[in-house]
């Protein structure tokens, strides 16, 4: 009986002495033939302006203000909140929708702003690209409507002004419109921050010289919807025999679409970036946001359930004889409200009229949002008071508003002015989770158009025309409220949730003016454009008649000027460019090397972060820079193989197991899989890099090393935690990991990817990226010379014991609070205390300076301060300034790697997966 035991172990040890010599051959001829083609990441991310940050302004009274832009905060700060994540998830299941669903975006289907004027834009081959200051006259204009129509006006102006070479004189606000408004232009809109921030594209000033004030002006109103061989022609000629045009209106001057795309672009920046509120409302609005989020994550109702609206609408459903007679009364006593008499019933079937607050609550519930969620009201005096209100109020009894939640103290200086407090609705609205509207006016467009040019914010526009026949039908019996009434609500509403789309065209069959009048308006839909490579996606809703341009940015050059450049960066940019021009300038994608090496890039400073090394564990174009040939796959692999065995001692290859050898296999390919998906994600969205840094250093600094809780376990991805104020602006990094792990996950044989794991290697691929970029800019821009260098001189080899620590657990709780600092606002001794409290010292803290804010250089010169940083800040400075960077990479990667294993019990057998069984006792040697 022994002697076939005997055999068959021999006949066993004699197929693994086999196996191994077998695999090292395969590994020395993968290494000696293997063939290696370079990619690198794109030219140059869009230079932005700091979505989290405003930038230091001086005001005329000589006062310097920092302030936090409620306008550029892409994630609500973490709040105390009743309806936190935990309880989200606990009501799920509500009518059958997932209750997270009702809080998340939609994906932004590769659309991304597009604000950046062309190469062309500051050329002088037409009038219509004359730079500042060669200016034919002045441009007076008088704006006409509420806040979000002359907003629009304003925007169109700044537009007009450049294509007729005119010089801007700040804009007069209505005064006699319904609302009776006295407030000037400063008192509404930050008028220091408009002119400056479009100073490389129209001449401002703030009022007519003295000179022009008698000269006699050219009174026009402009035609309507008007494109660009109107204003260069027609409205151009005025120049000939005027000095100063009086534009009299400025609502609706300007086309929707068919305009340049430089011209599209401007009217974004316009709107987007320079046309924000006065300090006094961006502080008001501000707070009432924060109050808002203390109840956690809250709806804006626009509820358009105003007098003015319903006399200017003619709907009275639900109404009393004698309120329907008073709002009639209203509408007969406005002159320029040309229709008199109006079927409400007609109107409202058509979708015309405004939800009632009755309406609003059967549609909230539909939705599945549960009796406790906060509900900001987005208006001014509802009709009818608590009268009309009673249904609403009892289904969701936080019913808030800024008369609420502020006092009226705190609301004396806005509560005479409508424009002004229009202009917090309109802040607390862009800020909320969700933004539903009940009426698709001036304010509804306005706001849904910043929330996408924001990341794609939630907005949830009810399709009026359907739902008024399913709560008819409710009325009448002929339908209950509960599963199939939200059945149909939620299948109404899954394209209209603000998705990014292409603007809606206008409607079939309509002619002359009513054919603008019925394309959407470009505000509402303004700023993205496809990205690089155009998906096929599925857009929401439109009307008959297709779809116009989609966005600013379709068709033209995208390259931005240097001039635009230089004035943003003056202004203040976003992370990308203060904290490191590596990140910025990365080189771009290119078929030939010819073209790489041809193209420059702009010059640069020292960047406080180097691009590091490219990656040779890639396949197919995955995070490896190399992107290795099919028919060298399978001999690469062999070699991964081959060098871990000769990485380990002698006793252990001799020891190694078939089924050791195809554990490490496994985990090799999937790390693969791994790194070639965030690749991907990062060359298709390089401007998140930064956030990925951050996010990584964020989640691995929860460690407490007294209780051994917390580190690097992904708890980052919990809503509670990625809110907090320290992790402000980094939901859009994990946004993109969300959606690089369903592409894992699907693939993946050993099981789905843990967060712990995907946020820390996110950030190694982020670094290689930058670190790949820096070589390639020392060399001129020259991919082929710059991967050469970085092969030779960088330091991908330092990244081994990193890539060996996979196989974090996943946290299954947010890590307590209070443990990670807001690294922007932090003393340098507070940061050496976090890093000390973790097992870091000084050297470390220098090292990771590019992680600690959005301001890296300000940041190393305050750690430069400090006597015990200040000689590590200058050894990585003396680094950077080297060609292979060495000191700083080498350190970098070293503490990453001790940051991303902090108390964490790594799983080496993770992401394996057991094989079918093969019966030895059968093979034939």
């Amino acid at each position: 009986m022994m002697v076939p035991a005997k055999r068959r172990l021999r006949a066993v040890a004699v197929m693994r002495k086999m196996i191994t010599c077998a695999i090292c051959a395969f590994a020395m001829v993968a290494v000696l033939s293997v063939h290696v083609h370079v990619q690198v990441f794109p030219s140059r991310v869009p230079v932005l302006p700091d979505p989290y940050k405003l930038p230091t302004t001086t005001t005329q009274k000589g006062r310097t203000e920092q302030q936090q832009s409620w306008s550029r905060e892409v994630v609500p700060p973490h709040s105390k909140a009743p309806i936190g994540p935990h309880q989200i998830r606990q009501l799920e299941g509500i009518n059958a929708v997932p209750a997270l669903k009702l809080w998340k975006p939609p994906p932004n289907r590769d659309y991304s702003p597009c604000v950046e004027p062309s190469s062309n834009y500051t050329g002088k081959h037409t009038p219509f690209f004359c730079a500042p200051g060669e200016s034919s006259g002045y441009l007076l204009v008088h704006t006409n409507g509420g806040l979000n129509q002359m907003r629009a006006g304003i925007c169109d102006m700044v537009a007009v002004a450049r294509i007729i070479n005119a010089t801007l004189v700040v804009p007069e606000l209505d005064k006699n419109s319904f609302w009776q408004d006295t407030s000037n232009f400063s008192d509404v809109f930050d008028e220091d921050y408009f002119i400056s921030s479009l100073a490389s594209d129209v001449k401002i000033v703030r009022k007519l010289p003295k000179d022009m004030l008698g000269v006699t002006k050219a009174v026009k109103h402009f035609r309507s919807w008007s494109g660009m061989d109107y204003y260069q022609e027609e409205i151009t000629s005025l120049w000939e025999d005027y000095k100063v045009i009086r534009a009299a209106k400025s609502d609706s001057r300007l086309a929707n679409n068919n305009l340049p795309p430089d011209i599209q672009k401007l009217r974004c920046r316009a709107c987007y970036e320079a046309l924000r509120f006065s300090p006094q409302i961006e502080a008001m609005g501000k707070l009432l946001v924060d109050r808002m989020r203390a109840y956690g994550p809250y709806i804006a109702l626009h509820l358009r359930y105003e007098k003015d609206m319903l006399a200017f609408s003619g709907c009275t459903h639900g109404l009393s004889a004698s309120e329907a007679e008073e709002l009639k009364k209203i509408r007969d006593d406005t002159s320029y409200w040309k229709i008199k008499d109006i079927d409400s019933e007609e109107q409202r079937s058509k979708g015309y009229c405004p939800l009632t607050p009755t309406e609003v609550a059967m549609f909230l519930t539909a939705l599945g949002y549960p009796s406790n969620t906060p509900i900001y009201i987005a208006a001014g005096e509802i009709y009818g008071g608590d009268a009309h209100m009673g249904e609403l109020l009892s289904r969701y009894p936080l019913l808030m508003s800024k008369e609420k939640l502020a006092s009226v103290e705190e609301l004396e200086p806005f509560r005479k002015h409508a424009s002004q407090m229009a202009a917090l609705d309109y802040i607390v609205s862009v800020a909320s989770a969700v933004f539903i509207p009940t009426y698709s006016g001036n304010m509804a467009r306005a706001v849904e158009g910043h929330r996408r040019y924001l990341g794609h914010r939630k907005t949830v526009s009810p399709d009026r025309k359907l739902l008024v026949r399913l709560f008819d039908k409710v009325e009448r019996g002929k339908l209950k409220e509960g599963k199939n009434l939200a059945t149909r609500v939620i299948e109404l509403h899954k394209k209209r949730q603000g998705s990014p789309r292409k603007r809606k065209g206008p409607i079939s069959g309509t002619k002359g003016m009513d054919r603008f009048r019925s394309e959407e308006a470009f505000y509402q839909t303004s700023l993205y454009s496809q990205a690089r490579i155009s998906p096929k996606v599925e857009d929401e809703q439109q009307p008959e008649g297709g779809t116009a341009e989609a966005g600013c940015g379709s068709g033209g050059d995208t390259e931005s000027s240097s001039s635009h450049r230089e004035k943003q960066a003056a202004m203040g940019v976003s992370f990308l460019t203060t904290v490191a021009p590596s990140l910025v300038h990365l080189t771009s994608l290119s078929s030939t090397s010819n073209a790489a090496s041809s193209r420059s890039l702009p010059g640069t400073t020292t960047a406080a972060i180097r691009c590091s090394k490219i990656e040779t564990d890639g396949v197919g174009g995955g995070e490896g820079i190399f992107h290795i040939q099919r028919r060298h796959v399978l001999t690469c692999f062999g070699a991964t193989i081959a060098l871990e065995l000769v990485g380990s001692s002698g006793s252990l290859v001799e020891m190694a197991t078939a089924a050791d050898l195809i554990q490490r296999k496994q985990r090799s390919e999937f790390q693969s899989t791994v790194k070639s998906t965030l690749f991907t994600a990062i060359k298709a969205k390089p401007e998140i890099i930064p956030s990925l840094l951050t996010l990584a250093l964020n989640d691995a600094m929860t460690y407490d090393k007294a209780t051994k809780t917390g580190g690097p376990n992904g708890s980052v991805r919990f809503s509670s935690e990625i809110n907090r104020p320290e992790n402000k602006g980094l939901s859009a990094a994990l946004d993109v990991l969300e959606e690089a792990k369903k592409e894992i996950d699907s693939t993946s044989k050993g099981g789905p990817i843990s967060y712990a794991d995907l946020v820390q290697f996110a950030a190694q691929s982020a670094l290689k990226a930058t670190f790949l970029a820096s070589a390639i800019r020392k060399c001129g821009g020259n991919e082929e010379k710059g991967s050469l260098l970085y092969s030779a001189y960088g330091s991908n080899g330092q990244w081994g014991l990193f890539d060996k620590q996979m196989g974090r657990a996943d946290a299954t709780e947010p890590d307590p609070e209070g443990r990670v600092p807001q690294w922007d606002k932090a003393t340098v001794q507070e940061m050496k205390d976090k890093f000390s409290a973790v097992g870091l010292g000084p050297r470390q803290l220098a090292v990771m300076s590019a992680f600690l804010g959005p301001d890296q250089a300000a940041t190393e010169a305050m750690l430069a301060a400090d006597p015990d940083v200040a000689p590590w800040v200058q050894k990585y400075q003396r680094s950077r300034e080297t060609v292979s960077e060495t000191d700083y990479e080498v350190d970098l990667i070293t503490t990453l790697t001790k940051l991303s294993s902090l108390g964490q019990t790594i799983n080496y057998e993770a992401y394996s997966y057991a094989l079918p069984r093969i019966d030895i006792t059968k093979l034939k040697l």
